[in-house]
């Protein structure tokens, strides 16, 4: 089967559902959800919102699919989108290794690979901490 259209596994639902829990303890307030078009990652994105008790809508985009865009174009798109949330966060979901170097032009650190499930939390241009299901 085609990449893009490769649905989210048993294991990566346990896993959206372990990282959720983790999300909540970090007591993030959401205020966005952006995720790349390809099947996994948009059913990721919708299990999230599901299980963080979030109602508002998913924004699929070109900007995080694999080769969608530069990471400074993708970075760049970000910012304009989170600008009106008041700092609530604004979750993006993607694919490696373009994950990787977002995180590196948003965080201002480089970083190893992303793990499957993986998160980071960006703030003020700074990488604060990484998080993911055991």
């Amino acid at each position: 089967m085609p990449d893009e259209y490769r649905y989210l596994s048993p294991a990566g639902r346990h896993q959206v559902r372990e990282l959720a829990a983790l999300l909540a303890e970090a007591g993030l307030e959401l205020g966005a959800v952006m995720s790349s078009p390809l099947v996994r990652a948009v059913q990721t994105a919708e299990l999230l919102v599901r299980w963080l008790d979030w109602n508002g809508s998913i924004e699929a985009t070109h900007y995080l699919a694999p080769g969608g865009a530069t990471a400074r174009a993708t970075a760049d798109w970000l910012a304009r989108c989170a600008e009106p949330l008041a700092g609530a966060t604004l979750v993006a979901v993607g694919h490696e290794p373009a994950m990787s170097h977002l995180v590196h032009v948003l965080g201002g650190a480089s970083v190893s690979s992303l793990r499957k499930a993986e998160a980071c939390f960006i703030e003020d241009g700074a990488l604060r901490w990484r998080l993911e299901p055991q």
